[in-house]
């Protein structure tokens, strides 16, 4: 099935228990609600905010009469609209940086579109509070806000109606009999439904893909002449029922709505995830799992024991096994949507439809591919999971996510959902970023270089089908492997002697790592030279540099005789150079007390002066 078919299903299938706005309905942010006496006159504006997750007001999310598609025009939503469309008023910007109530170039305009929409819609109705709303309509006067001077906050916000304490009055029954009666019942065969229906000139807008227009953006729009055929214009080109527009518009915006939990950021991409099960309970089940997943430190704090948990379900899911206790299915089918902002439109990154089982595999093996010792992905001594929109941050200058590049998340996302090989951009980019960067700072970036080190083990794993190790192998004989190790040598025996502002690796690893032949002799002089500094420094660096030689005459040992290094090392290549280089330099730290355990057992090494 297609995204809008999957979309449209999802809406059938858990409109009524989630809540989601009926046929016509659209969900909304409003922070207002305007009370009105029984003669029209306004007897309050009260805000209708609510504390978010961080105890933040926000606008409460109300179901209201589908939003109007605005773009440049001057359109009125129906029983509800902002204050510059239902008021007359928006704020204005004043003095010393305050705001007043006023009116900007077109609010007069916008007032009077809503005014007339409203009187259009409601002539000749019976309903008393309708009529007092009428009344509203045809005696309000934006000068008439001033006599709320504790509304001023609330300028520019949606704003519903209602008399005295009754219901809203969108949620009217009268109200509700004049919005919901189609206004043609000709139509043609919707592609998504396979059933006759009224067709939507205009498709719903989107929201919640950062980067869109802030009212929305489109999943499917047409307004250039080569996007038409036959004469036709706009949806006529591609038969959507009103029915079925309303169906997926509304299941995509509750699926990437804010704390929805079936979101999330990867890149530039925004994915959105989603379930089909036998049962309510297989698909929440199902959506808990992927969350957790992909989530992890992004939202609620996890312990050992949870990720363990998260593990082994996955992992027997993977073996096509439903885990002890759940109803977590490996045939039950499972949507991944990867949306990105293109100006008033969006577009389709990638879509991946599939079931649990498949993807279940392919999220263990990218765990498994990512598996290096010691592990980056521990935080407050907890081991965690890898997550792949945390990693896309150490590819980027200063981990800015502004800065990561726009289309390696989306193509990151699809290797990992689908299991193909990784973007061929992404070696590149670690490689880049070791490059031209120092040392990280552990407080400020963790383990960085183990993160990057496991990144550069799946690639080379998956792509260039190298067995790759995950812990020191001080048996490995990879020509590549071995350089990186000498270089971590090198590096500690100069960091235990000396801590300098630009030290051997800033100054050497991208060099060394391409073209060892030119670069490695230089190294090794002034490895002896800091080797004989350490040895007369006595004490622990004496110890250090006992551990840095030992290392290093066993890593030449292995190197090929009477073989020159290489020239130059191809981009995988020098990737295996820095996960050696990782293994080797967190060897020398892994206890402290080997220094001084090195110092004890050469009690003359300084003899040699």
């Amino acid at each position: 099935m297609t995204v809008l078919q999957e979309l449209a299903s999802l809406y059938e299938r858990r409109a009524a228990r989630a809540g989601w706005p009926r046929a016509g309905f659209s969900t909304e942010s409003v922070g207002a609600e305007v009370v009105l006496r029984r003669d029209g006159s306004v007897e309050a504006i009260r805000p209708l905010l609510a504390p978010d997750a961080r105890g933040k007001m926000q606008p409460r999310k109300l179901a209201v009469p589908a939003a109007v598609k605005r773009t440049s025009g001057v359109r009125s939503n129906l029983l509800w609209d902002k204050t510059a469309y239902a008021l007359g008023v928006t704020a204005v910007p004043g003095p010393e940086g305050k705001s007043f109530a006023g009116q900007g170039g077109r609010t007069a305009a916008e007032h009077a579109a809503f005014r007339e929409a409203q009187l259009a819609l409601l002539e000749g109705v019976e309903d008393e509070a309708l009529n007092a709303f009428v009344a509203f309509c045809r005696t309000w006067e934006p000068s008439h806000f001033a006599r709320f001077p504790d509304a001023l906050p609330l300028l520019d916000q949606n704003v519903v109606f209602r008399v005295g304490e009754e219901d809203w009055l969108h949620d009217r029954a009268e109200a509700l009999a004049l919005l919901l009666t189609p206004e043609s019942e000709e139509g043609a065969m919707c592609l998504v439904t396979g059933r006759f229906g009224p067709l939507v000139r205009l498709h719903p807008t989107i929201k919640g893909v950062p980067g869109a227009q802030s009212s929305g953006a489109s999943l499917v729009s047409f307004n250039n002449d080569a996007e038409t055929s036959h004469g036709k214009v706009q949806g006529e080109n591609a038969p959507t029922s009103e029915a079925a527009a309303f169906a997926y518009g509304t299941a995509l915006n509750a699926l990437l709505a804010r704390g929805s939990g079936n979101n999330l950021r990867i890149g530039d991409a925004t994915v959105a995830f989603w379930a089909r099960g036998d049962a309510a309970l297989s698909e929440e089940q199902v959506e808990d799992l992927l969350r957790a997943a992909w989530h992890g430190d992004a939202g609620v704090e996890t312990d050992e024991q949870d990720e363990e948990v998260l593990r082994s379900k996955l992992a027997a899911v993977a073996h096509g096994r439903v885990p002890e206790g759940t109803a977590l299915h490996p045939t039950t089918q499972v949507f991944v949507l990867g949306l990105a902002s293109n100006a008033a439109r969006l577009s389709v990154r990638f879509w991946h439809p599939g079931t649990l089982g498949d993807l279940a595999r392919h999220i263990v093996a990218f765990w498994n591919e990512c598996a290096i010792e010691p592990s980056p992905f521990q935080k407050a001594g907890t081991l965690r999971l890898p997550k792949p929109w945390s990693l896309l941050y150490d590819l980027a200058p200063q981990r800015d996510a502004k800065k990561i590049s726009p289309t390696l998340g989306g193509d990151l996302m699809r290797a990992i959902l689908s299991g193909s090989p990784y973007p061929a951009t992404l070696l590149a980019a670690v490689i880049g970023r070791l490059r031209v960067e120092g040392d990280p700072d552990p407080k400020r970036d963790g383990n960085l270089d183990g993160r990057r080190a496991a990144l550069l083990r799946a690639v080379l794993i998956r792509n260039h089908k190298l067995e790759v190790p995950v812990a020191l192998d001080e048996e490995a004989d990879d020509v590549a492997y071995l350089l990186g190790r000498l270089f971590g040598a090198y590096a500690y025996a100069e960091r235990s002697y000396q801590e300098r502002g630009a030290g051997l690796r800033a100054k050497y690893m991208g060099a060394a790592s391409a073209t060892p032949a030119r670069v490695f002799p230089a190294l090794m002089r002034g490895y002896e030279h800091n080797l004989d500094a350490l040895r007369k420094a006595g004490g622990m660096k004496a110890g250090a540099g006992v551990k840095a030689d030992r290392a290093v005459a066993a890593i030449l040992g292995h190197l090929p005789g009477g073989v020159p290094l290489p020239g130059a090392l191809p981009l995988e290549e020098q990737g295996r150079f820095f996960i050696g280089f990782y293994h080797q330099i967190s060897a020398f730290y892994t206890k402290a007390e080997d220094a001084a355990e090195a110092l004890i057992e050469t009690p003359d090494q300084g003899d040699d002066e």
